[in-house]
């Protein structure tokens, strides 16, 4: 009896060594990206009428609110996108966080957390890894804008909460971001 529990011991141990170094993930091919700071601002894009839109309570009229996500700070419009097995900013995602640095120096009670997506395209361990990076290069841009580490967390959800269900390249451009959620007021 004691032999067979060791078997099944060293069994599920080696199939567990063989599940973690097998993954598919890339470390080594993600870059780390050099962070500039923005030459110009740019308008953003109108918010989608599909979407419901909320103000939150008095007191941040300036914030637009879906759900618990920020879309809407000023003019500038949340969440941010990426190109396709990247986690580089976009020049317009770097205006957008600038905006958004801006608007957290203003309100210095407000904690965010950054939560990374991805498509659906890509095992989960892939997905999960890329997320967290699209994550971490929001939150490493807006530390180089002066926010304090400490009021930001990052999440990935990996393919996990898509905006869109479709298997199409315009659900997948939507699915590929990351969403700013108010931890604290």
């Amino acid at each position: 009896m004691k032999v067979a529990k060791i078997i099944l011991a060293l069994a599920l141990t080696a199939s567990l060594i063989f599940a973690l170094t097998s993954c598919t993930c890339k470390p080594d091919s993600i870059e780390e990206e050099k962070v500039t700071q923005p030459e110009t601002m740019s308008t953003p894009s109108a918010i989608s009428s599909q979407s419901e839109i909320a103000k939150p309570s008095a007191g941040s009229d300036e914030v637009v609110m879906i759900g618990n996500r920020i879309v809407d700070i000023g003019n500038k419009v949340y969440p941010i996108y990426f190109e396709f097995d990247k986690s580089e900013l976009r020049e317009n995602s770097r205006e957008t966080l600038s905006e958004l640095a801006q608007w957290m120096k203003n309100n210095p009670s407000v904690d965010i957390r950054i939560d990374g997506h991805c498509d659906e395209r890509g095992s989960n361990e892939y997905n999960l890894a890329l997320g967290e990076n699209r994550a971490a290069s929001a939150k490493k841009y807006l530390v180089y804008l002066g926010i304090s580490p400490d009021r930001l967390e990052t999440l990935s959800y990996g393919e996990e909460k898509p905006s869109c269900a479709e298997s199409t390249e315009s659900c997948w451009r939507e699915n590929r971001r990351d969403d700013f959620i108010l931890t604290r007021k």
